[in-house]
């Protein structure tokens, strides 16, 4: 048998020495994925505990790689469908004050970022309460504290850029205080006198009328034509009485209502900084007075 030659040995070493160093440097590698495995499983938890979905998400993702131990992926992959249905996404829309759509609004929550503008996309966001940042590009930027809820998916956020505030007057001019309806006069007393004597007239003409009819009826049954002279006097007297009370009643009431109608207006009170003048006689004097 021959002996081997130096340069063959010298290639077979070579080889031998590459592949030894090429193991080494995959072992190497395979140590620190493990590591990643363990350490995104051990954080996931933690993470999930305090509520921070989308970053126990992150290392879910992480941890349920195939390259993963069989156990920690056994855990991780339900975990992060659990993760999944759990985390609260949210859809932002922008309108200005005449209700017209806003798409360039840069949005925050709690400071970070959320989105650059508005598309319409669903985002995630992990619940609880927070503060969101509206920021246009031009105007005011307006701010909104929203708590949001495990589980809530795609909710309509809905702004209002450049709003009034509260305080502020619906109108740049106030408006004018509404004037005061003219008083109305008193009525004089003469007026509710005339108005009774009137009644009372009417009424003796209707007393008097009516006794004058029954009598004249009364007569008419039994004496006429040859009744006394005394008993048709009578019956002439009341019915003067009752044309006397006509006639009274309705002079009279047509006098209160004259008297009603032309009764003086109340007297108003003089507006502030306004001259009022009016002329006076007093025994042998004459003037004009006024009130400044």
């Amino acid at each position: 048998m021959n002996p081997p030659c130096p340069a063959r040995a010298r290639l077979a070493l070579s080889l031998a020495a590459a592949a030894a160093l090429s193991l080494t440097g995959a072992r190497a590698d395979a140590a620190p994925h493990k590591q990643a495995c363990a350490d995104a499983y051990e954080r996931a938890q933690g993470l999930r505990h305090d509520g921070r979905l989308i970053e126990a998400r992150a290392a879910l993702v992480v941890c349920s790689q195939p390259s993963c131990p069989a156990a920690a992926v056994a855990d991780c992959g339900p975990w992060l469908a659990e993760v999944e249905q759990s985390l609260p996404s949210v859809v932002v829309a922008a309108r200005d004050a005449h209700g017209r759509e806003r798409l360039d609004v840069r949005v925050l929550v709690d400071g970070r970022p959320l989105a650059a503008a508005l598309d319409g996309k669903a985002r995630p966001v992990d619940p609880g309460p927070h503060t969101f940042r509206f920021e246009p590009a031009t105007g005011p930027a307006v701010e909104e504290r929203v708590l949001i809820r495990e589980g809530e998916k795609n909710r309509l956020l809905t702004v209002t850029l450049g709003a009034p505030s509260a305080g502020a007057p619906a109108s740049p001019h106030p408006l004018a205080p509404r004037a005061a309806p003219p008083a109305e006069p008193s009525v004089p007393g003469l007026v509710w006198a005339s108005g009774a004597v009137g009644v009372a007239g009417l009424a003796v003409f209707a007393v008097a009328g009516a006794l004058s009819l029954s009598a004249e009826a009364d007569l008419r049954a039994t004496c006429a034509p040859r009744c006394a002279e005394g008993e048709v006097r009578a019956i002439r007297v009341q019915h003067a009485i009752a044309d006397v009370g006509l006639g009274v009643g309705v002079v009279v009431l047509g006098a209160a209502a004259w008297l009603y109608m032309t009764r003086p207006a109340a007297a108003q009170p003089p507006k502030a900084g306004a001259t009022a003048l009016w002329p006076f006689i007093a025994g042998n004097a004459a003037g004009v007075a006024g009130a400044f």
